[in-house]
């Protein structure tokens, strides 16, 4: 379960005086601060304890909100009972106007049974993690394709998955935070599955035949978009076709593809990105299992992988982001960390080496597929 200011002030027993629009947030660790000023220690997504013995006007409790608040701190606990016998009114009033998570902890309870019970479900969070991320080693075995079909549906088998799956792929800001609601949303749906972080993306490997009713792989995505968007923001959403548990690597890359294809359009991006939305890419996929495809991308980027060794990597990894920002140097170079004139040279030394120009639009379109495909096939 993950650790909410919600979640734990039930457990303990206590009462969220405010802030409860922003009490699902997740908190990452539990501190007790006397400071003033506790922000430049801190990182964000902590629950802080204090009893306020520096708080003694109303201005410097209207003060520590607005800090803590601006640093997105999940909440503070105030303890009663010592310097103040009561919550202040100032630090209550501020807390409010910033729907700041706000509760008081009275004195017959210590700071420390709070942060043991906190510790004690971050613990059960990482242990969830690591199971997942053990997990996740089953996709990351299918996406090899090594695996026989019959061993491949022998490993899904224990997640209630059968013989046709679909693959849901998210773009959270924080994909580890929101698998755990992610995995609660499907098991409230009814839906069998495997939740996992592979390519940076949240990802979950569904039983096709076990969805409701007139529903398809779109229509889950949809609604499990909707809930995590209200959780952490901005999240990107793509689905699979249904398809046979042995094709479970193409559905991978079907919904992958179908956000990098979404991502890289002009104007507005459908709510759900899917096989329609799939473009050029859907030629890459038609291909993916067919040494055609490794065959062209080593025409076209072989002689960077075997002309320099380990810088290669770097070379091929700067043509990517400078094609992702249409050729733009300036953009490119700082989503590279480095200089505009590095820059330049990496992509002059990339048409040396392959005798391509970037001027003309039939190499800047072979190797924005060599790329691509280069990753399907991997």
């Amino acid at each position: 379960m993950e650790l909410t200011v919600e979640s734990l002030i039930a457990e303990l027993g206590l009462t969220l005086i405010c802030g409860q629009e922003s009490a699902q947030a997740h908190v990452r660790w539990v501190h007790s601060t006397e400071l003033l000023d506790p922000t430049p220690w801190l990182k964000g997504g902590e629950l802080l304890l204090s009893m306020g013995i520096q708080l003694e006007g109303a201005k410097a409790q209207r003060e520590l909100v607005d800090r803590l608040a601006d640093r997105e701190i999940a909440g503070l606990g105030f303890g009663t009972g010592f310097t103040h016998k009561r919550v202040p009114a100032a630090l209550l009033s501020a807390a409010r106007k910033r729907s700041f998570p706000l509760f008081e902890v009275p004195y017959e309870l210590p700071f420390i049974a709070i942060t043991e019970r906190a510790f004690a479900q971050l613990l059960d969070e990482r242990y969830e993690m690591l199971q997942r991320n053990m997990v996740g080693d089953v996709l990351a075995e299918a996406l090899t394709g090594h695996l026989y079909p019959e061993e491949l549906q022998a490993r899904l088998r224990p997640f209630g998955i059968g013989e046709q799956v679909a693959v849901l792929a998210f773009a959270p800001p924080d994909p580890t935070a929101a698998a755990a609601l992610l995995e609660r949303i499907l098991e409230r749906e009814g839906v069998h599955n495997l939740v996992a972080i592979r390519a940076g993306l949240l990802c979950a490997v569904i039983e096709a035949d076990g969805l409701r009713d007139g529903w398809d792989p779109i229509d889950l995505a949809r609604k499990v978009r909707s809930e995590l968007a209200e959780r952490f923001g901005e999240v990107r959403a793509a689905a699979s076709r249904p398809a046979a548990t042995h094709s479970l690597r193409l559905s991978f890359h079907e919904a992958r593809c179908a956000l990098e294809a979404v991502r890289l359009q002009n104007g507005d991006a459908p709510e759900v990105a899917s096989y329609r939305d799939l473009g050029a890419f859907q030629l890459l996929l038609s291909l993916q299992d067919d040494d055609a495809l490794i065959s062209y991308c080593r025409g076209v980027l072989g002689p960077v992988e075997q002309g320099e060794g380990r810088y290669g990597d770097e070379l091929l990894r700067s043509l990517d982001v400078f094609i992702e920002h249409n050729g733009h140097w300036e953009k490119a170079a700082n989503a590279l960390y480095c200089h505009r004139h590095t820059l330049r040279y990496r992509i002059r030394r990339v048409e040396q080496l392959t005798g391509r120009d970037f001027s003309q639009a039939r190499d800047r379109i072979e190797f924005w597929l060599a790329l691509r495909g280069r990753e399907l096939a991997r």
